[in-house]
């Protein structure tokens, strides 16, 4: 069976069990399909080298001596450095109240002893597949917020109701505080002598090729600036978008269960 080697390949695994045994079984096994292993024999060991190497994933027993398996995973979803680690427990339990309570603490699977080579490798396969996913998509929002929070242009987003939900430190060159800008309704910022149908292009619901462009809007300074008398409003084109609960293409369609969820705005200072 394909397991996927190349995509696991140097991850790294941290099995947490008292039974040597156990620990030298699943340690060759994972080593073998190309895991980085590394072990503690009790709970508290494993808090304390956690800290210390971030694991890609946690394999856990549920009976150990003095702090269980739950006790364990409870402390590791309450740290903000650990929370995010997938832990699948080891369990030679068919209860279902027990796998129940393993879920509830934080697990998102369990290797059922005696183990299986299959079994094992198939469960941590998927989940370290899920893992470098979603470490993907925190990598490309890091990368993209940091490209938001440092060009010149005016980046907002509004809700529904016209609401400011987001706003990029540019604003601080208008004199705004981005922060404080939340919850305030975008037309309070806009100079227009027809603000409403200005408005309804601003805040379009439209996506693709009739979505809003160069839309000229003249956002007020505010009077914090000590120019704000000379310079009371600045002229941008502004570029708006719809945001949807789905693709594009679905938006124009009838009986799809679609959500308008507010408007990405990106405007530029007009030359």
């Amino acid at each position: 069976m394909d397991f996927d080697k190349e995509q696991i390949s140097g991850m790294k695994i941290f099995i947490v069990d008292d039974v040597p045994s156990n620990l030298d079984i699943l340690g060759h096994i994972l080593q073998r399909n190309g895991l980085k292993v590394s072990i503690a024999p009790t709970g508290e060991k494993a808090l304390e080298l956690v800290s210390l190497d971030k694991p890609d994933l946690i394999l856990l027993d549920v009976r150990m001596p003095d702090m269980d398996g739950y006790e364990v995973c409870r402390k590791l979803k309450a740290d903000v450095h650990s929370k995010d680690i997938p832990v699948i427990f080891i369990t030679a339990m068919a209860d279902t109240g027990d796998l129940v309570q393993g879920y509830k603490v934080g697990g998102v699977d369990y290797i059922a002893k005696p183990f299986h080579e299959e079994e094992v490798v198939c469960r941590i396969t998927t989940q370290l597949k899920l893992k470098r996913a979603q470490d993907e998509v925190i990598r490309r929002e890091k990368f993209y917020r940091v490209i938001v929070e440092s060009v010149p242009d005016l980046i907002f987003q509004l809700d529904p109701d016209r609401k400011i939900v987001f706003a990029n430190p540019a604003f601080r060159l208008l004199g705004y505080d981005p922060t404080q800008l939340v919850g305030r309704p975008i037309g309070e910022l806009i100079e227009s002598d027809n603000k409403e149908n200005l408005l309804d292009d601003l805040a379009t619901r439209q996506v693709g090729p009739l979505a809003i462009t160069d839309l000229e809007v003249r956002i007020k300074v505010s009077e914090e600036v000590s120019l704000s008398d000379q310079m009371p409003t600045v002229k941008i084109n502004v570029d708006s978008i719809g945001l949807w609960n789905v693709p594009d293409e679905d938006v124009f369609k009838n009986n799809v269960g679609k959500e308008f969820l507010g408007t990405l705005c990106v405007g530029k200072r007009a030359v």
